[in-house]
């Protein structure tokens, strides 16, 4: 059983009170021993970060033991998975060796090295569909040079800060695999791979997903999560 660890209040402290800090950190003071996030020391466009640069309430199992009352974030340029501490004014990155999972946002996410094996895909991966099988998608921020603006539709962000005068950007990937039962990861780049695991049911699923298109295309994520609900319930 994971033992629960919560998290008090800790007041602003003076920098020369570090030791009454760990002291009222208590158990969660070892979250915060890693060292600070990477500030990227140039200017660009986008967010390196998984949504959006503000962090949400979560929780983590963290070298085998739940800590509660975070606030979190995900650097998705390094896959750091970044806490702040309780003052509010650093970020520090949790070694990704000892998070095993978290909830950000409501929202759970996995280490899948820690959860499955050291031959499975690294970083950081959201659960979008939690059945017997689930879905997992991970998300990927790549610093690229664009001289034109054209990589502007690719940032899979609202950028308020938008610069025309600034020439690299944060473009947006997702990456999604399918996990079954027993845990064999496979990678789904197009939707044959993921019917190749439903063959067996593929008739059915093709009317069903048909019948959800009617007013639009779904997208990948979208496909993976109807056809693995669809099968599960069938």
């Amino acid at each position: 059983m994971v033992a629960l660890a919560l998290l008090a209040p800790v007041p602003l402290l003076a920098q020369d009170d570090a030791s009454l800090y760990m002291e009222q950190a208590g158990g969660a003071a070892l979250l915060f021993r890693g060292h600070k996030a990477y500030g990227y020391p140039m200017a660009f466009n986008g967010t390196y970060f998984w949504d959006g640069p503000a962090y949400m309430p979560g929780a983590a199992i963290y070298n085998g033991t739940l800590y509660e009352g975070l606030m979190l974030n995900v650097d998705a340029a390094r896959q750091d998975l970044l806490v702040k501490t309780p003052s509010g004014n650093a970020e520090k990155v949790l070694a990704r060796e000892y998070v095993e999972r978290f909830q950000m946002g409501g929202r759970p996410f996995l280490n899948l090295r820690n959860c499955y094996g050291s031959s499975t895909p690294d970083g950081y991966w959201e659960v979008v569909y939690d059945g017997r099988a689930k879905v997992i998608k991970q998300v990927v921020r790549l610093l690229q040079q664009d001289l034109n603006g054209n990589l502007r539709a690719e940032m899979g962000y609202n950028d308020p800060n938008y610069r025309n005068d600034v020439y690299q950007v944060f473009t947006y990937q997702v990456r999604i695999c399918h996990v079954s039962e027993n845990g064999v990861i496979t990678p789904i780049r197009r939707r044959s791979q993921l019917m190749q695991i439903y063959k067996d049911r593929k008739r059915d699923i093709n009317r069903y997903v048909s019948s959800l298109e009617d007013t639009g295309s779904l997208d990948l994520e979208q496909f993976c999560k109807a056809v693995v609900q669809f099968a599960e319930t069938r």
